[in-house]
């Protein structure tokens, strides 16, 4: 499904696919920025109203299945369009607030998933750890110059208030 967010003019496509192991339903948002950027937003669909959706938590103990879903929607978009980098934030657990330094747990996970599953000859991988966020950043883009990771930083400052400061992992 796709929808047009009228504040920014972006594209976000939903995906949704239920866990086997759990039966519940996840939806995965996929936004698309400028310069062939994806951005993965993903979720528990029983929590779908909540402010606080991405940072709760369903305790089924099945991470790694429902990160797998999401590297395959990325794979999905590479296959689709060569020129594809990919990004997103990992969200803080509810009782961490965004000032405290709780360790996130997810973004280590997360990290950890990235450098498993994606070749070192496509992308360039940049982490900022102490804003939680990870880039998977495509090596032909970043050697023709229609991205660099300055770029990449002022759009994340844009759209989240603070500073990034993204760091080749």
């Amino acid at each position: 499904m796709r929808s047009k967010d009228p504040t920014t003019l972006r594209i976000i496509t939903l995906w949704k696919f239920k866990s086997s192991k759990s039966n519940k339903w996840y939806i995965v948002e996929v936004e698309e920025f400028p310069h062939h950027f994806f951005g993965l937003k993903f979720y528990y669909k029983g929590v779908a109203h909540s402010k606080k959706r991405y940072s709760l938590l369903t305790n089924d103990y099945e991470p790694r299945k429902i990160v797998m879903s999401c590297i395959n929607i990325m794979r999905y978009y590479y296959e689709e369009d060569q020129c594809a980098s990919f990004g997103f934030v990992a969200a803080n657990d509810i009782d961490c607030n965004e000032y405290s330094k709780c360790q996130n747990k997810r973004f280590r996970f997360y990290r950890r998933m990235m450098l498993t599953m994606f070749s070192p000859k496509i992308f360039e991988q940049y982490a900022d750890v102490r804003n939680s966020v990870y880039i998977l950043a495509n090596k032909e883009m970043l050697l023709s110059g229609k991205l660099s990771i300055p770029v990449i930083e002022e759009e994340l400052s844009g759209m989240y208030i603070g500073e990034y400061s993204l760091c080749q992992d």
